[in-house]
């Protein structure tokens, strides 16, 4: 059986990492690699629910991992930080 890889910085030392966490901030950080994303472009991506993605996004945006965006009234954009670019290049 496959092992799960988990993308480096969905790894949080300062709580608890559950699985169903870490895997959850890996599709997000792994969606916003390539590009920043409005966050219903997110959703679609991973497949996660708006809660779940809210509160995964709060968690990535204390750790400076990624920041939210206000284009708009209603628009929002998530992308990731230098931060969280530079650690997972530092990974590899």
């Amino acid at each position: 059986m496959a092992e799960e890889t988990f993308n480096p910085n969905a790894y949080i030392p300062s709580m608890k990492n559950m699985k169903s966490g870490l895997k959850a901030r890996t599709l997000i950080l792994n969606s916003l690699t390539k590009s920043p994303l409005q966050l219903k472009d997110l959703r679609l991506k991973t497949g996660l629910t708006p809660s779940s993605i809210n509160y995964h996004l709060k968690i990535l945006e204390k750790h400076r991992l990624i920041r939210k965006k206000h284009v708009s009234k209603r628009k929002i954009v998530v992308e990731q930080t230098g931060l969280g670019q530079k650690l997972i290049k530092n990974f590899t």
